[in-house]
């Protein structure tokens, strides 16, 4: 996209402010004692709240046995701050997305280095991840371990009054096909589309920053030949971070971003999550989004506390990725992951509750199987999704 070089820019700037300012472990990665965690994760934006929870919920006896590093700092809101995860351990850039994640795993795990830093295999045990891989690979290096069930949706500002809160798919693909300033008609009315600043644009199409896994999800479900030229990831304020309504608040009339459906349910309910999860901290970061219906299918359920609707069109799973022969050799990975039993798909509100960590952080359970398109993901299956 022609402004990724300014999402570049920014990392770079957030990276030299951070040497200079002598700034090491973030401040609230993980939450609570003990301050280094045995499993240690980072990547996807999409599932770190969600993992913030079950870092907080899920025990080795009375210990805490995982730390999930935010995609942004979450004190300050910094993009590739230093984050350490071990005692000992290099301070080194905290991955910003999916994909980013992914990789600093695998620096870890073959002892390479990970934006100039060398990880070893000590440092990090899991990565977050919203997207599949590109390519499945029996017997691969790494398993894609199913973790709950998304969906995405898209986001215009609460004010807006111009584009219309229901569309269909086919509409959203004629929007994010569309070149700047191309007009695209929608139950009968015609919009022009286009990049911020274009004369007379009515509909601005925003994507997230480079790495996400909702970029490249909303990509393979609406345009999967590429976006058009009028789909951007930057706007006078800066590159849009995915489910952030920044980009919202700042072009009401006219932008339109995808956003997970869960991350905006937590964000809904960040009073009712914190008071139940000691030490959680969730971000609220919509900045007035309100998340449109496809097809007039609701995207969530229910009004207090709001659910997702796990009906919603547009679903995918998402991840958490392990070197597959680590599960093997590590009995708290293990039990965290692997499995339908596994701690992370089982682990209840803390308290008498019996509701589901993954269902308080507004996800669906995959327990026995969810199928979306050929195929059906499981909950803790370390078999059928793997990649090198």
């Amino acid at each position: 996209m022609k402004k990724n070089w300014r999402l570049g820019a920014i990392a770079a700037a957030a990276a030299v402010a951070t040497i200079f300012t002598g700034s090491s472990a973030a401040f609230a990665d993980p939450s609570g004692a003990p301050t280094y965690r045995a499993l240690s994760g980072v990547g996807s934006d999409t599932t770190q709240d969600l993992n913030n929870g079950l870092s907080s919920a899920m025990l080795s006896g009375a210990t805490r046995v995982a730390g999930s590093y935010n995609a942004t700092n979450p004190t300050t809101g910094a993009i590739h701050d230093l984050i350490n995860t071990r005692t000992g351990g290099p301070s080194f850039e905290r991955p910003n997305g999916s994909s980013e994640g992914v990789n600093a795993l695998k620096a870890a795990k073959t002892g390479t280095a990970w934006r100039g830093v060398t990880l070893s295999d000590a440092d990090l045990q899991f990565a977050r991840s919203s997207s599949a891989a590109s390519q499945w690979v029996d017997g691969g290096t790494y398993s894609y371990i199913p973790l709950a069930l998304d969906a995405v949706s898209f986001a215009v500002h609460s004010s807006n009054t111009t584009i219309p809160q229901d569309l269909t798919q086919a509409q959203l693909t004629a929007i994010y096909s569309a070149d700047n300033g191309a007009n695209v008609t929608i139950n009968g009315t015609s919009y022009k589309v286009g990049t911020e600043g274009t004369a007379g644009v009515q509909i601005t199409p925003f994507i997230p920053q480079l790495g996400s896994g909702t970029r490249s999800f909303w990509q393979s479900q609406l345009a999967p030949t590429g976006f058009g030229s009028a789909v951007d990831d930057a706007y006078t304020g800066g590159g849009v971070q995915e489910h952030d309504g920044s980009v919202l608040a700042a072009l009401p009339t006219t932008a339109i971003v995808p956003f997970s459906i869960a991350q905006w349910v937590a964000q809904n309910n960040k009073a009712t999550i914190e008071s139940q999860y000691a030490g959680v901290s969730i971000t609220d970061r919509r900045h007035g989004a309100i998340l449109g219906t496809i097809g007039g299918i609701a995207p969530t359920t229910g009004t207090a506390p709001v659910a997702l609707n796990t009906t919603f069109p547009i679903a995918r799973p998402v991840f958490t990725v392990v070197k597959n022969a680590e599960l093997a050799t590590n009995a708290q990975l293990a039990a965290a992951f692997s499995g339908a039993s596994a701690q992370a798909y089982t682990t209840n509100r803390p308290g008498p509750s019996t509701a589901l960590v993954i269902t308080d952080f507004g996800f669906g359970s995959l327990a026995g199987g969810v199928t979306i398109g050929s195929r059906t993901y499981t909950a803790g299956d370390t078999a059928s999704f793997r990649a090198n």
